[in-house]
């Protein structure tokens, strides 16, 4: 199972947006969580909290891009990109078809519901890739 949930997370490009500056991006094959990649950076751990709780974030995988934002929850509740954050995400949106070769084909989603820890947790709230574009 430990593999398995490893192997999910060396698939999936994981992003975190931060408003006025950009996506940030952890590199193909990294296992990093969210959380991770902030550290990785130096921002202290308020921070930290704060990014997750607040920005948009993600995961791209599989032609499929995964968008939400929050923190701490229970199995079945779900992290949902809220409507405030869509302009942020609407700004990087160029950026982020290039960088992920997103195209019509794309599904993209704003939220998860959590399952059980090592399962893929249901994506929630599909919308068209023309959702976000300007």
């Amino acid at each position: 199972m430990e593999d398995e949930v490893k192997q999910y997370h060396q698939r999936r490009r994981a992003f975190v947006i931060i408003p006025q500056v950009g996506i940030i991006v952890a590199q193909k094959g990294s296992i990093m969580s969210h959380e991770e990649i902030l550290q990785s950076l130096g921002m202290p751990q308020e921070k930290v909290n704060e990014a997750i709780k607040n920005n948009p974030r993600g995961y791209f995988m599989d032609n499929t891009l995964v968008l939400y934002q929050g923190g701490d929850i229970k199995e079945g509740e779900c992290w949902e990109l809220k409507v405030e954050n869509y302009k942020a995400v609407a700004e990087n949106f160029a950026d982020m078809k290039k960088l992920f070769n997103l195209n019509q084909d794309t599904l993209i989603y704003l939220g998860v519901r959590q399952g059980k820890l090592g399962e893929v947790w249901e994506k929630i709230h599909q919308v068209p890739i023309t959702f976000f574009e300007k």
